[in-house]
């Protein structure tokens, strides 16, 4: 199934609002508009939205579950490049600056994704003017991430890299007696958004679990001790 105006979530009723591009739209006029745009589509685990390479079809917002940024090399290996949750935007810059994508997106888990074709979205910012301070505002977040990460590796070492990706990637409680956790993350996809090998990975895991930091549940990573681990990463990430 592809996508339609079906499996569009109303985004007034979304839990994630507050951190979608749709909440820093300033007037009713240009949030009706921009809910009447959208398309969507629900994807299964491992399915691909976009491929690496293409020419942008839309820009595109991750409604509920997770999508994975990876970028891949002349021989076939990819790299998690980041992960993006409910209220992010993904291929807006590609699709502002009229370039072929650079990262394939895949979903993680179960996701509704929706799109905004790019001419609707130029007709939409030429509309509302202000919206288009909302994007830029997006769009100065995701180069300040990126920027973030560089400094990240090239100055922090192992430990911290990895303190800050835990961090980052946790889901955070529901209440003071549940502990925030990261979940659906595989040892693989950790290394690489550290940076780090999996071997060194693998190393600290077993240090702040011992230390009592952490502790491994299945496959999520229970923060026991999240302000220690802020404290390690030296949170400004």
């Amino acid at each position: 199934m592809g996508f339609s105006k079906k499996e569009a979530p109303n985004c007034d009723w979304c839990p994630a609002k507050k951190t979608c591009f749709y909440d820093l739209l300033d007037d009713a006029a240009s949030k009706k508009m921009w809910r009447d745009m959208r398309i969507a589509n629900r994807f299964r685990p491992n399915e691909t939205i976009f491929y690496e390479g293409e020419n942008p079809t839309g820009v595109y917002v991750v409604c509920t579950g997770k999508v994975k940024i990876n970028k891949s090399s002349r021989t076939g290996q990819q790299l998690l490049m980041r992960i993006e949750s409910p209220g992010d935007l993904v291929g807006h810059i590609s699709t502002l600056a009229e370039w072929p994508y650079a990262g394939s997106a895949e979903a993680m888990e179960e996701s509704v994704v929706s799109m905004v074709d790019p001419d609707s979205l130029r007709k939409f910012l030429s509309k509302h003017p202000k919206a288009a301070l909302a994007l830029l505002r997006e769009v100065s977040r995701d180069v300040r991430r990126g920027e973030a990460k560089a400094r990240d590796i090239a100055f922090k070492p192992a430990r911290g890299r990895l303190a800050g990706t835990l961090v980052r990637m946790m889901t955070p409680a529901v209440s003071k007696k549940v502990k925030p956790l990261v979940s659906n993350l595989k040892r693989k996809e950790l290394a690489e958004m550290a940076g780090l090998t999996i071997e060194t990975t693998v190393r600290l895991l077993k240090d702040f679990e011992t230390s009592n930091l952490i502790k491994r549940r299945g496959k999520d990573i229970v923060l026991l001790d999240l302000e220690k681990l802020k404290s390690i990463s030296g949170h400004f990430s």
